[in-house]
This record gives C-alpha cells, structure tokens and sequence, in this order.
C-alpha cells in the first residue's frame, strides 16, 4: 500500500475528539492511540479491556459506553 501519512496533520484537528483502542490490539497498537492523543489537543483516549482490533464487535457495551460518555461530556 501506497499513500501519504498523516500524522503530521492530526494537530490541527479542533473539534472535540475520542481516540478508542483495543487494549489487546495489534494491527494499531494502544502506543500509536496515545501518540495521536498527544497530538489533539484536548481529545480523550479510551482504552478497552478485553478488546482487540475490532472492539466494537469484540467489547460493544465497553465502546457504547465510552462514546456515551464523551458525548455526554460535550
């Protein structure tokens, strides 16, 4: 696969945002999840337990929960 990056963009994300990641996952890894945290200022990182890859099939009441939270947090 060919394509351009764009980590060096996801700083200039504003609007309010929720980063998810699997704690078991390992096609994107909970380090990767905290560096694009780091880099959106005022985002917030949820990691699930439990979950790999695919947490909304693997944990779906965890994600819904976390994203029940954050919109509530709004």
């Amino acid at each position: 696969m060919d394509r351009q990056g764009v980590y060096d963009e996801i700083g200039k994300i504003t609007t309010p945002t929720l980063i998810m990641v699997g704690e078991e996952d390992v096609a994107t890894v909970p380090a990767k999840a905290e560096r694009i945290q780091a880099r959106i200022a005022g985002s917030h990182l949820v990691r699930i337990p439990g979950a790999g890859h695919s947490s909304t099939i693997e944990e779906p009441e965890a994600v819904n929960m976390a994203i029940k939270a954050f919109l509530n947090s709004l």
